[in-house]
C-alpha cells in the first residue's frame, strides 16, 4: 500500500499544547481481474503518534482528493476520523 501526503493542520489540544495531525491518501492497487486502484484514508497525530487509518473507500481518485480536503478543512482528528467517513459515505 503506498501512502500520498495530503496536508497537515496545526491545533492546540484542551489544555494548549501545540498538535500536529497529518493527512494521507492511502493506495492500494487491486489485483486481477479488478485491476484499479482503491483509495482509503490515514490521519496520524505527529506528537503522539496516535494513528487512524480508513482502507478502501472509493476508486474514485477525485472522491477521495475531494474527502481529504474536508478532512484537513475540518481538522478531524484520528479519533473522529471512522465516525466522520462514515456520515460522508
Amino acid at each position: 500500500m503506498r501512502e500520498l501526503f495530503c496536508g497537515q493542520i496545526d491545533l492546540s489540544n484542551q489544555i494548549g499544547r501545540p498538535m500536529t495531525c497529518e493527512y494521507r491518501i492511502l493506495i492500494r492497487t487491486l489485483p486481477p481481474p479488478v485491476c484499479c486502484e482503491s483509495y482509503g484514508i490515514s490521519v496520524t497525530m505527529a506528537q503522539t503518534g496516535e494513528r487512524e487509518d480508513i482502507p478502501d473507500i472509493t476508486v474514485q481518485a477525485e472522491r477521495i482528493e475531494h474527502l481529504a480536503r474536508l478532512l484537513v478543512n475540518g481538522a478531524v482528528t484520528p479519533c473522529t476520523l471512522r465516525e466522520i467517513v462514515e456520515d460522508w459515505l
